[in-house]
């Protein structure tokens, strides 16, 4: 059953690929909807043993601080199998998340892939934080599309904390300067992220047939 979904979700993957040569926003609007459901589909328990199985790199970090005290980080890598003439193909990433702790703050943040290793999309939550001089600290909401690496679109939302709906604050191709330290951070995570799951998957997979 397992190999069937898979083939399944090969099938469609490599019917979308053509669509995710050039990244639209609408084009990365589907395809963080098909991974998910990808994603979904892969993660569960065997019908026969009642084992857990999942198809996803789980890094868990702990540390205590001073004055902040315990901290708390896990970061989860989701791939697919390279189209490759071997029995066990190697892997690609195409999907990470991170939820950590800070002061009482709970952070989380996703990370979508293209085929080649560059973020599509990005998606950052922050239940705490203040842009610009004099402003009061606010939950946000950030999401950054890019094509190849290039940035296509910004939209932020903000609320009081936990306080009814997001509203708008900017949507536009390019932040505004208040905001661009903040998306460069989540940029560079992202391919720290990316360069983390390479290291694994060769100390981790190393299969040869």
């Amino acid at each position: 059953m397992r190999n069937k979904y898979c083939l399944i979700w090969m099938l469609l993957f490599c019917c979308l690929q053509g669509t995710w040569a050039q990244n639209t926003v609408e084009s990365i609007r589907k395809r963080y909807v098909s991974v998910k459901e990808y994603i979904a589909s892969h993660v569960g328990t065997n019908e026969n043993d009642g084992a857990e199985w999942a198809e996803f790199y789980h890094l868990e970090a702990r540390q205590f601080l001073p004055a902040t005290g315990g901290h708390k980080e896990d970061v989860y890598m989701y791939w697919m199998e390279r189209e490759e003439d071997k029995i066990y193909p190697s892997h690609y990433l195409i999907f990470a998340t991170t939820k950590y702790n800070y002061s009482d703050r709970e952070m989380y943040e996703e990370y979508l892939y293209d085929k080649d290793g560059k973020v599509a999309f990005i998606y950052a939550h922050d239940p705490s934080w203040s842009f610009g001089e004099n402003s009061e600290d606010k939950e946000y909401e950030f999401r950054f599309y890019f094509n190849k690496g290039k940035l296509l679109k910004t939209i932020i939302k903000n609320r009081e904390f936990e306080q009814g709906e997001y509203k708008d604050v900017y949507s536009g191709s390019t932040p505004k300067s208040e905001y661009a330290s903040y998306c460069k951070m989540l940029i560079d995570k992202a391919e720290k992220i990316r360069l983390m799951f390479i290291a694994i998957e060769k100390e981790a997979y190393n299969y040869s047939e």
